[in-house]
């Protein structure tokens, strides 16, 4: 990811270019008054071509406008030609974004092209990032200082231009896929139910989001290695919210996936970098149980505020963010597997994008084992809300290659947030394969964004581990995930 942040140097006059990639590169900041992060500089037919300012899931830009009304035109790039893209525009008052007020949200659109936003005088400080969970591509920022505009409604998508998003024939699917797919459906209509399925590959093509829409539905597979669910959108696709090989619906309580792999074969490698969910969760109570998933970016995705979710003896394999979300998500015995950054082996991984709100505990990892093919890792970095992220009696195993969790922007964490501070960031005894504790006795992590800083020793005391148990995790819950668990491993296959 190529990143550039500038500091504030001037305000934006009445009637300002700020940003202008539409052609070449300019040779600087063009106002020498917008801040941004997240640039793309692609030759033409190398990657995706793109030029501008990448807005994704940490991508910015703000400046600071005369104090005059007029018209904020923002052109977007090509990027939004493959995914539908959106942009919120806030405003603010102080010397950095912080409490941000919104003031307008662009069209959804898929082509290039450019969008307007009215600007009163008082709306000076303005800051944009994207509002759909889409990559977004800024390529022109301009300012007309007068001019009148009167918003429009939004035309609806018309979907001439969504042939990447195309309903899949489920009679072209293997007989494997079929059958899961069919019987899925029957599960979703009234629930409590187990559908199992024998070892074998159950290959869902280009079809994503294939969704659990029902409560205590089980998925139970012969074998975590023999049994495998995969599909493979076009790379052009790649999104946290368009790609998932499996979705558990909104709200959907009590499913159980026990004994299989669940794997999002989207080519990573073609660009070295697309978000491509193997399980994305949206219920709670969810319990998965010797499940492999597999992916690259955004492997595994809780989405659900207060959600609880456990996992026990599982792998999950990826390489940035490739467990993210929020709520109450507790990992027990699993392995986290670094594959390669990129295709030439470098670059960093990072495992955990955390954004708990409220009272969610975020992400607990027990007794779990880190493997790595990639050179550097992070254990993990703050994404939104209040991130909360603790590791307790990990091991790594360089078996599959050396790794280290220092570097130039980790500290065992990533020191730069996405969009906040973490809240909180912990370590407790960690051990190499051989049983040697390796985890330091103190590290001192300043953490920082948008200027601001939090500094926070993310070395635990064994007070404060103990207090991520199972049961001060999920409460009255906790009783019953072994039971089950115990229930289903001794039901036989039908």
């Amino acid at each position: 990811m190529c990143a550039a942040l500038m500091s504030v140097a001037a305000v934006a006059g009445p009637n300002d270019l700020l940003w202008d990639y539409t052609s070449a590169p300019p040779k600087e900041n063009p106002d020498r008054g917008l801040t941004f992060e997240n640039v793309v500089n692609d030759a033409e037919g190398v990657k995706n071509g793109l030029k501008g300012i990448k807005l994704n899931s940490s991508g910015f830009c703000y400046f600071t406008k005369a104090p005059v009304a007029g018209v904020l035109k923002l052109t977007f790039g090509p990027r939004s030609g493959i995914n539908r893209a959106s942009l919120q525009v806030f405003t603010w008052s102080g010397a950095q974004p912080a409490e941000e007020t919104r003031i307008g949200v662009t069209c959804e659109i898929r082509k290039s092209g450019t969008q307007l936003i009215p600007l009163t005088a008082e709306q000076n400080n303005i800051y944009i990032t994207r509002l759909l969970e889409m990559e977004a591509v800024l390529q022109r920022i301009e300012f007309v200082a007068g001019e009148e505009y009167t918003p429009v409604p939004c035309d609806e998508a018309k979907g001439e231009e969504t042939a990447l998003v195309r309903e899949v024939n489920i009679d072209s699917l293997s007989d494997n896929a079929r059958f899961f797919i069919r019987a899925l459906a029957d599960a979703n209509k009234t629930g409590n139910k187990t559908i199992y399925l024998r070892n074998g590959v159950y290959d869902l093509g280009e079809l994503t989001l294939t969704a659990i829409e029902a409560d205590n539905i089980a998925i139970i597979g012969e074998s975590m290695e023999g049994t495998i669910i995969r599909n493979a959108p076009d790379y052009m696709l790649e999104s946290i919210a368009k790609t998932a090989t499996l979705r558990i619906a909104d709200d959907v309580e009590g499913t159980l996936l026990m004994n299989l792999t669940i794997e999002n074969a989207l080519d990573y490698y073609k660009n070295n970098n697309g978000r491509a969910v193997a399980l994305w969760d949206q219920g709670t109570k969810t319990i998965c149980k010797n499940v492999r998933l597999l992916s690259h970016q955004d492997t595994y995705y809780s989405d659900q505020v207060g959600g609880l979710k456990y996992f026990e003896d599982c792998e999950i394999h990826g390489t940035v963010d490739y467990i993210c979300g929020d709520g109450n998500v507790y990992f027990k015995r699993c392995l986290l597997y670094c594959e390669r950054r990129g295709g030439n082996g470098g670059g960093v991984d990072i495992i955990t994008a955390n954004r708990a709100k409220g009272d969610d505990h975020g992400y607990i990892f027990d007794g779990c084992t880190i493997k790595s093919e990639c050179p550097e890792v992070s254990l993990g970095r703050a994404w939104n809300n209040t991130p909360r992220c603790v590791f307790l009696n990990t091991i790594f195993d360089y078996s599959a290659g050396e790794f280290a969790v220092t570097g130039k922007k980790v500290q065992r964490w990533s020191t730069e947030g996405m969009r906040v501070l973490p809240e909180l960031f912990g370590e407790y005894n960690t051990k190499d394969a051989q049983g040697n504790v390796i985890s330091p006795e103190a590290n001192n992590v300043t953490f920082t964004f948008r200027g601001d800083s939090k500094t926070m020793n993310t070395i635990l005391t064994p007070q404060q581990a103990k207090a991520y148990s199972v049961k001060a995790v999920f409460g009255p819950w906790a009783r019953t995930i072994q039971k089950t668990i115990l229930i289903n491993s001794n039901t036989k296959q039908q």
